[in-house]
């Protein structure tokens, strides 16, 4: 528990982009780790990786894939897709500081909340808003962009890319990180909240950020996000001014790190009130608890629970 603290409080301090937030199956990182700029983050056969971005933004890496972090400054986040598939879930966007990714020969930035995948010169839009880097392409929901030389080729999203493995492993994750969300929330007390595992930034004064969140349940980081939240896959995450209502302050709280955001509030669907979990209908065939995982080279761990399984939002 006393390195665990202390890896978290190192990750707080440092306050940047490329902490290692789950691994399952052959990975060259472990849980815990923070990724330096430069180096090479790879997954093996069967294995998938979880990393922060900036508050409110994960990135994850489908079996057989190579990712390097080319900045991991908050302000300044850079992703290059070397090989294979990656997901990025992004609640919280800055339209000042936007993640350029990297993928193939194409250069982009995530300019909206949404789901984004990336595979080889293409990025497709599961939800949100691409730009590329030039401006000269924007690319919406259910649309892809592809480098081809120095032009660009827009086409429909593949139907394929919202149901194969890696999207459903991606839609697990936003199951767990939900519910941890929720645990945070209802129980504090019990430990679901750590005082440790916090940074946003001048809670008490400005409550409206986004902020990471350490969560037993999940051996790693949640978030809470600036506005009501409802991911791609029809998951609810409470948000931080309900959180603030509670009682949690700055004089409970490690808070480092502001991360503002210029998104509008998601809104909640018919039949839900504000701060609940979305709980869809699960899918035949998805998985309920992820297995431990182990590196390729090196050591992970890290319990899980939680169902995944949702239906995705049309």
């Amino acid at each position: 528990m006393i390195v665990l603290t202390l890896v978290l409080l190192q990750f707080m301090i440092s306050a940047k982009a490329g902490l290692v937030n789950y691994v399952d199956g052959q990975a060259t990182v472990r849980l815990y780790e923070q990724v330096p700029a430069g180096m090479p983050i790879q997954t093996g056969s069967g294995g998938h990786v979880e990393l922060l971005l900036n508050p409110g933004s994960f990135i994850r890496l489908d079996e057989e894939t190579t990712v390097v972090f080319d900045s991991v400054d908050l302000t300044n986040v850079v992703v290059r897709v070397v090989s294979g598939t990656a997901v990025i879930e992004s609640a919280n966007v800055d339209k000042h500081t936007p993640i350029r990714v990297t993928t193939g020969s194409l250069l982009v930035l995530i300019a909206s909340p949404g789901l984004y995948r990336f595979s080889g010169d293409t990025a497709s839009v599961l939800d949100g808003k691409l730009q590329t880097a030039d401006s000269r392409v924007s690319v919406k929901k259910g649309r892809q962009v592809t480098a081809n030389g120095d032009q660009y080729q827009e086409s429909k999203l593949i139907a394929s890319a919202e149901s194969d493995g890696l999207n459903r492993w991606s839609q697990q994750r936003s199951s767990e990180l939900s519910r941890a969300n929720a645990l945070a929330y209802r129980d504090h007390s019990t430990g679901c909240f750590s005082p440790f595992g916090l940074y946003g930034g001048g809670w008490g004064l400005f409550p409206n950020i986004a902020a990471w969140i350490y969560s037993p349940f999940l051996s790693g980081f949640t978030f809470i996000p600036q506005h009501t939240y409802r991911s791609y896959y029809g998951y609810a995450f409470i948000p931080i001014f309900v959180f603030a209502q509670r009682g949690i302050s700055g004089a409970t709280a490690q808070t480092l790190r502001s991360t503002p955001s210029n998104t509008k509030p998601a809104q909640p669907q018919s039949g839900t009130t504000r701060g609940s979990v979305a709980t869809p209908r699960p899918p035949s065939g998805t998985a309920g608890r992820p297995s431990r995982g182990s590196t390729m080279g090196s050591a992970s761990g890290g319990r899980h629970g939680g169902r995944g399984g949702s239906r995705a939002r049309r």
